[in-house]
């Protein structure tokens, strides 16, 4: 009988290759590096305890025709341990749409005991589907923040993303540059050299430190992210194995006394828009943290950083000459009214460690063998 149920490992060839086929339109059997991922992701992850499994929609013919992957984590919420369930790579094939089998799998997933469903970088159509299955989209936390650090090698890394722009954005290279340091030198607008505002120097961090950052600084939200060590370092080398973006970054900023002032996470390619992961602080230290940031990213050649919104540092972000643009919802639902007012308010610690972005399906690779 047609109908969902739930994701098991000898389900993985068959959704892999339906993966392939929705996303990357490639019709044949995955590789094995692309079977072994989702095993890691969706059964070997420390919070996999089959309480919150993936969900497959089967058709009697055909197998697998539909797929939602769950990836189960933990938090915490004024004190109390809650669950959470990250909605990610939704994929319908063609022959299921008429079953409505997505928007099936979506109420079957929201149903389940989670406290939070949550999902990030959501495009038009899934946000349309969460918000017709009963979800919200948190609107503080669905905005994208920029510094352009280098105007014009940064619009001719966006000419180079428009397939018809490809040839003029590959001229002359040298002369991009050029261009840049023209505008830097005469600080047009927005554009100059960013300027550390100087504290104690920068390190590269143990797991052990930054797990401490992380617990320390985001104590005072509602809602924040509950790890161990261990799954902490599970999470990080995940993070790390993403390299579609560069390589990842870790520093922590201290005070001129010593003292933790703030930590961030990014990935770095020179001449290429560097995405941060993750960033935090102290309260007060926070433009610290931002300006070393900026300033590292300068010094590792990106033409501009980017990051998911935090709304606690929007002015902060804005001080820094930073552009706010929507490219992609943060989706949240719960049966907690409380929970999802704290989202809606900001009032979570929601980085995109603690949603989908860190993992490595948007990858280009998994179609190269």
């Amino acid at each position: 009988m047609s109908g969902i149920r739930e994701f098991r490992r000898e389900d993985i060839p068959d959704v892999a290759r339906l993966w392939l086929r929705v996303f990357r339109s490639y019709n044949g059997a995955a590789p094995a590096a692309l079977s072994d991922y989702f095993e890691d992701i969706f059964f070997n992850s420390p919070w996999q305890d089959g309480k919150l499994p993936s969900l497959v929609y089967e058709d009697d013919a055909s197998g697998p025709v539909a797929f939602l992957g769950v990836m189960p984590r933990k938090m915490i919420f004024h004190g109390q341990p809650v669950t959470v369930a990250v909605a990610t790579q939704l994929a319908e094939d063609e022959q299921a749409r008429s079953a409505y089998a997505a928007v099936k799998l979506v109420k079957a997933y929201f149903s389940g005991p989670q406290d939070l469903a949550y999902s990030d970088g959501a495009n038009d159509s899934s946000e349309r589907l969460w918000r017709a299955s009963g979800g919200d989209v948190a609107l503080l936390y669905s905005l994208n923040w920029t510094r352009v650090l280098r105007p014009a090698q940064y619009a001719r890394v966006l000419l180079k993303r428009r397939k018809s722009s490809v040839p003029f954005a590959r001229m002359l290279p040298t002369a991009w540059r050029a261009f840049d340091a023209l505008v830097l030198r005469s600080r047009v607008g927005s554009y100059w050299k960013p300027e550390v505002i100087q504290t104690g120097p920068l390190e590269e961090p143990s797991d052990e430190i930054l797990f401490s950052c992380v617990r320390q600084f985001s104590a005072d939200r509602a809602l924040r992210p509950e790890y161990d060590l261990e799954t902490f370092r599970w999470l990080l080398k995940r993070a790390d194995e993403k390299r579609m973006y560069g390589m990842l970054r870790k520093r922590v900023v201290r005070e001129s006394n010593g003292d933790v002032a703030g930590w961030y996470l990014y990935y770095v390619d020179p001449g290429r828009v560097s995405e941060v992961l993750q960033f935090g602080g102290r309260p007060k230290s926070i433009s610290k943290v931002l300006s070393h940031l900026i300033a590292d990213a300068w010094n590792q050649g990106a033409v501009a950083i980017s990051g998911e919104m935090e709304p606690r540092y929007a002015r902060e972000l804005g001080k820094e000459r930073c552009q706010f643009v929507w490219t992609g919802g943060v989706l949240a639902q719960s049966r907690n009214a409380a929970i999802l007012q704290a989202v809606q308010l900001g009032d979570a610690f929601l980085s995109r460690l603690e949603g989908e972005w860190w993992a490595r399906f948007s990858d280009p690779g998994w179609t190269a063998f």
